[in-house]
């Protein structure tokens, strides 16, 4: 009889690939987050159409979690992910002016910030994208499926705070997105990049290390009878 012993980590990752991308898992991970404000209901964008929101209570330190996405060359040359009636100066972008491909934020007047990184591209699939804002070094960090991304450092920025909305800077607006956003989640505190990736593997069905481990531990050990 020919014996095969695959590596632990083969095993383990092998284990994590069974599993799909579940918005229920996201949202069970959410209830108990902490969270500010939040929409579990998908809302899709022709490029013209926008759905409000309520970013909730949002002062200083700030963390954004969107599930996305969208075509940025058929949206044109910028696309709204939302923005808030108290400081529409402030928004976060799908699309960052001008053409760019990439996610970004901006401060009308001030400046356009685009960040740089191959993975910060506005996704065409669906992709846990979360911003993190931290107040007092003006620093907006950029994490994609839960992975530290991209930063940009010294920017002059609020988050969206209040009502508002999603998708476009107004009705019949020319600076809309073209996709859907499935969730947002809003918190009044700079998360852990723990917590972030906690947050995002709950969705992607990637299993904690811990599971992961186990998996792998019960894999092997059935490989084992078997031979």
């Amino acid at each position: 009889m020919i014996k095969t012993i695959l590596p632990l980590g083969i095993l383990a990752l092998a284990a994590s690939s069974l599993h799909g991308a579940s918005l229920v898992d996201y949202d069970a991970a959410i209830d108990t987050s902490g969270f500010t404000s939040r929409s579990t209901t998908a809302a899709t964008f022709d490029g013209s159409n926008i759905v409000a929101f309520d970013f909730g209570a949002i002062a200083g330190d700030a963390t954004f979690e969107f599930i996305i996405s969208g075509d940025p060359a058929a949206g044109g040359r910028n696309g709204y992910i939302g923005r808030a009636d108290a400081n529409p100066a402030n928004s976060l972008r799908y699309e960052q002016w001008d053409n760019t491909g990439q996610l970004g934020f901006t401060r009308g007047g001030v400046a356009d910030n685009t960040f740089s990184a191959l993975d910060a591209a506005s996704p065409s699939a669906d992709t846990h994208v979360t911003y993190r804002w931290t107040q007092g070094t003006g620093t907006m960090d950029l994490f994609i499926n839960g992975a530290p991304t991209d930063s940009i450092a010294g920017a002059t920025f609020e988050m969206p705070t209040g009502p508002g909305h999603l998708g476009n800077v107004a009705d019949a607006g020319t600076e809309g997105m073209i996709g859907t956003i499935s969730r947002v989640t809003t918190f009044n505190t700079a998360l852990a990049d723990a917590e972030i990736s906690a947050h995002a593997n709950a969705w992607t069905g990637v299993p904690e290390p811990s599971s992961a481990l186990l998996s792998g531990i019960a894999a092997l050990a059935l490989l084992r009878r078997r031979r």
